[in-house]
């Protein structure tokens, strides 16, 4: 974590008071520096980029809303999602090439595109635009692979919701094209827990038809065993790979374990 986004922390947790017991995590790194920490309340912490004004109070916003979609805690994800993406806005507002806004923004695109339906995203073409905007943030920061591997989960999400032959006819989205993005994040970082989960989940949610078998999945989720978590987040989600493992060869137990997490619920 950035020296910054500690110090954001910090002050956010003094500043809208304390929950105890769970912490806050995001996609994009841990926001807690302790092995235990308390859980903050994003709507006060968007209240709170807004007296602070600055564009990491604004992306830490962002990152802590849609932490709690992704975790299954938003009441409403397509609204939080768009709420998130706000606060990312006006963080690019202030500076237009903040990282960590850039990166947010993506995540709430892509959450917002996912939570509308086949036929309004199609005509509103969703998809290519959520494209568009990964593709600017793996292009501007080549380095960070979450942006391969968001880019890697469009295909692979367009392909589970359209299935194999529409997602290729509508969005030009194929299977081997998440593959390869995502292969490509893991030669960056092969030990991210958060790239190999989702990197997983998005095979493992797939109908045979356009997965055959789970054989990839199975490798990655068996790596997870043995790999060490440093935050919450990685751990919470190193349990859901492992459970996922060993319901793995029940093709539609583990289907519908994965398409949970995947559709921002809590997968049991």
């Amino acid at each position: 974590m950035k020296c910054g986004s500690k110090i954001l922390a910090k002050t956010l947790i003094f500043s809208v008071g304390l929950v105890t017991a769970i912490p806050v995590v995001a996609w994009a790194y841990d926001l807690s520096t302790e092995s235990t920490a308390v859980r903050i309340d994003c709507q006060q912490a968007a209240a709170q980029a807004d007296i602070l004004v600055t564009p990491a109070a604004y992306a830490f916003a962002a990152e802590c809303l849609l932490t709690e979609v992704m975790l299954g805690g938003a009441r409403d994800n397509k609204d939080q999602s768009k709420f998130a993406r706000d606060m990312a806005e006006a963080a690019l507002t202030l500076t237009p090439d903040h990282q960590n806004a850039r990166l947010q923004y993506a995540i709430a695109d892509g959450f917002i595109t996912r939570e509308t339906g086949n036929v309004s995203a199609w005509m509103k073409k969703l998809p290519q635009k959520t494209y568009a905007i990964a593709q600017a943030y793996r292009t501007d920061f080549p380095d960070d692979p979450r942006g391969d591997a968001l880019l890697g989960a469009w295909p692979l999400a367009e392909v589970r919701k359209a299935g194999g032959g529409n997602a290729r006819k509508w969005f030009d989205a194929s299977v081997a094209d998440g593959q390869t993005l995502y292969d490509t994040a893991l030669e960056k970082s092969a030990t991210d827990p958060i790239v190999i989960v989702n990197y997983a989940f998005a095979l493992l949610a797939l109908d045979d038809a356009d997965m055959p078998t789970t054989d990839v999945a199975r490798d990655w989720l068996t790596r997870l065993e043995s790999l060490p978590t440093e935050t919450y987040l990685e751990n919470t989600l190193k349990n859901y790979g492992l459970t996922a493992l060993a319901k793995i060869n029940d093709r539609d137990a583990v289907r519908d374990y994965c398409g949970q997490f995947l559709d921002g619920k809590v997968p049991g």
